[in-house]
């Protein structure tokens, strides 16, 4: 599973998903619904900053777009916003009104479970489970309410006992929303299955004490009684699936480069129906992508044999196409000796590096426990105007819209910067986690060929990549302690701050009010330099937090680059033909040819990335690889040098990773029924 995420503070707005008491639908209009769901938004957007990456928004509102065409409520206008947080997490407010965190995009591991998500959160609307709100002034004096359990700088209207009993959502809401969002997600032609991979693997990082996912498991309960419905619903039910309807399924995942996933669904097909020729026609082209390239001929050929004269052309024009495109290379076996010193050598490295990480990382670890006191002592001095009737354009407006600004700055700056340093991991025994037990456990994997004699055909396509994937390493380190560097540099400047914040509160709750129930001019213009001096601050904080993070991101980004050429995908070309398919598929561009490749002496991870950084940045990925080569950058630092969003790197090089790998039956083990 790809390296997780923290827990984001402000994270608390999914139990207005469908927790309130009943109240008939009938008794709030679409029309009001809509309206309340709009005003709540304008809350939500007060307390998050919403991403605005282009791939990202493309990705999200192209899988939520194919669902929303097969919903009832056509008179619902659905929207979709991505929110700057790494809880994995989604909600609704109603009205159409759908949010995701960007945790969860990291977390999902395909097209497929990101629409079981968002069909998910399309049901508790389609459902109306949100218009059980009596009325908006209400649901926004509970929307404050709740969030003021979890952020320091909203206004307390509600009791922690009122929003703890709220917490505790309806199970029959979320099952509804459960086999509404499967439905809806097998209208639009995505894979069912992909419901519960998703929730199986939220169960398997819930089990490895990952604390990311808490929020969602919290905001969506019953999870294994979740899992035992979705399993009985026609869509899922063994005893009621056919297996026309698993092999439309599977070519579905192949189509859209879930290689794994689609070699499994076909297996499905082929014990029920061993002479399917369909299935062992798409089984062989599978195959091929997973690199299982005898094992490919032999079902090809099978399929040659079984099938109608038509499956019979296709099955053996790609056994010849597949024989052609390994006959192309000259495989021969290198003097392995530079490559072991190599890799000694980068392995002493990488054991120099998590050195110096470890001592930043835990003088970062001491700023991170003490500015969180700190933070939580000063909430409690935050006054509550929770029955001050707050004047539209007048001078307490103005304060509380700059201290929501400030909250999000902490969020920004406490957050980003708690991340990269509680994620880059350790190497303490037998506690080895994070980036730097990545970085170790892909030199080990390096090594193996290397000890192989003869060394396999596939692996011999791999070691002419092994400097680069070294450099690659080597980076990745560097960007580690970079990102250290920016987030205790953030926290100090942060930790400053925090000073003239407090400063500015202890003089906020010293002002009088005027005869219309407003802040007083005199002290007004008292709080003006206090709050820009503070905001100012804090903004700064701020952008050093995202450099922390964007550096994180950044060295996850190198290690996904790398595990994508281990794959060894670039050997022979027909398998590197399904890496051009996938990006394809996943940013609408493929790569370089493979001559280009070749020629540019690139890895396919780095292909990869020029790809995914082309579609973001609006270019072609042979003019990444040109600027690249003129600069003398790497890909990934052309990606941060065009202001790229570093987490979208990741998070696409970690889809296209998982199309070759992901295995949900690995995590489904006790997680479902």
């Amino acid at each position: 599973m790809l390296v997780r995420r923290l827990v984001h503070a402000t994270s608390m707005l999914a139990i207005l998903c469908a927790s309130i008491s009943p109240v008939p639908a009938g008794a709030v209009s679409t029309e009001k619904e809509i309206l309340q769901g709009r005003e709540i938004d304008k809350q939500v957007l007060s307390q998050y900053n919403v991403v605005a990456d282009p791939l990202l928004n493309e990705w999200v509102n192209g899988v939520a777009n194919k669902l929303w065409g097969q919903v009832a409520r056509k008179d619902v206008p659905y929207n979709i916003k991505i929110l700057d947080s790494q809880v994995v997490n989604s909600f609704t407010v109603g009205g159409g009104y759908v949010y995701v965190d960007e945790g969860l995009l990291d977390f999902v591991q395909s097209d497929d479970e990101l629409a079981g998500v968002i069909g998910h959160e399309t049901g508790h609307n389609e459902r109306r489970h949100t218009v059980t709100l009596p009325a908006k002034a209400q649901a926004l004096d509970l929307l404050f309410g709740i969030a003021s359990i979890f952020s320091p700088f909203i206004y307390n209207f509600g009791s922690l006992a009122e929003a703890g009993i709220i917490a505790k959502q309806s199970r029959a809401d979320e099952l509804q929303a459960d086999q509404y969002g499967l439905l809806l997600m097998s209208r639009a032609g995505f894979d069912p299955d992909a419901m519960v991979s998703f929730m199986n693997h939220m169960g398997a990082a819930h089990d490895e004490h990952d604390s990311l996912v808490n929020k969602y498991l919290e905001d969506h309960p019953g999870f294994p009684d979740r899992v035992s419905h979705l399993v009985g619903y026609d869509e899922l039910d063994p005893q009621k699936r056919t297996t026309d309807q698993i092999l439309v399924q599977g070519l579905h995942d192949e189509q859209t480069g879930r290689y794994n996933i689609a070699t499994m669904k076909f297996a499905q097909v082929l014990k029920a129906d061993p002479g399917n020729p369909v299935a062992l026609l798409h089984m062989g082209r599978t195959q091929i992508a997973l690199g299982q390239t005898s094992k490919s001929e032999q079902t090809l050929a099978e399929a040659a044999q079984n099938g109608t004269p038509e499956t019979r052309t296709a099955a053996l024009s790609n056994i010849k196409e597949l024989r052609e495109s390994e006959a192309k290379f000259t495989l021969t076996h290198p003097n392995l000796a530079p490559l072991r010193q190599q890799l000694a050598d980068a392995q002493s490295r990488d054991v120099a590096a998590d050195a110096t990480i470890a001592t930043r990382r835990d003088a970062g670890r001491d700023q991170v426990k003490a500015i969180d006191a700190r933070i939580q002592d000063i909430s409690y001095g935050v006054p509550d105007f929770s029955r001050v009737a707050i004047r539209h354009g007048g001078r307490l407006e103005a304060v509380i819209k700059n201290l929501e600004a400030m909250g999000r700055e902490i969020d920004a700056s406490f957050e980003k910067s708690r991340l990269a340093i509680a994620q880059v991991g350790t190497m303490e025994k037998n506690r080895e986690s994070g980036l730097v037990r990545e970085n170790s456990d892909i030199l080990k994997e390096l090594s193996a060929p290397l000890a192989l004699d003869p060394v396999p055909a596939q692996s011999l396509s791999i070691l002419p990549s092994y400097p680069r994937m070294f450099d690659d390493l080597q980076l990745a380190d560097s960007d580690i302690v970079r990102s250290l560097d920016a987030a205790r540099s953030s926290l100090a400047v942060l930790d400053v701050s925090l000073g003239d914040l407090d400063n500015f509160i202890k003089r906020l709750g010293r002002s009088s009010f005027d005869f219309s129930g407003d802040i007083s001019v005199s002290d007004y213009n008292s709080l003006i330099p206090m709050m820009q001096k503070a905001s100012d601050g804090l903004a700064k904080a701020a952008i050093a937090g995202s450099q922390a993070e964007q550096l994180f991101n950044m060295a996850r980004s190198r290690q996904l680059q790398t595990r994508i050429t281990m794959l060894g995908v670039g050997y022979p070309q027909d398998r590197f033909s399904t890496l051009q398919a996938a990006l394809d598929q996943k940013v609408h561009n493929s790569g370089l040819a493979y001559d280009a490749m070749l020629h540019s002496g690139l890895t396919p991870g780095e292909v990869a990335t020029a790809s995914i950084v082309a579609a973001d940045t609006n270019t072609t990925p042979q003019a990444v690889v040109d600027e690249a080569k003129a600069s003398g950058k790497q890909l990934v630092d052309v990606a941060n040098a065009r202001g790229m969003h570093g987490q979208t790197l990741e998070i696409f090089l970690g889809l296209i990773y998982l199309d070759y790998t992901d295995d949900p039956a690995k995590e489904a083990h006790g997680h479902t029924s």
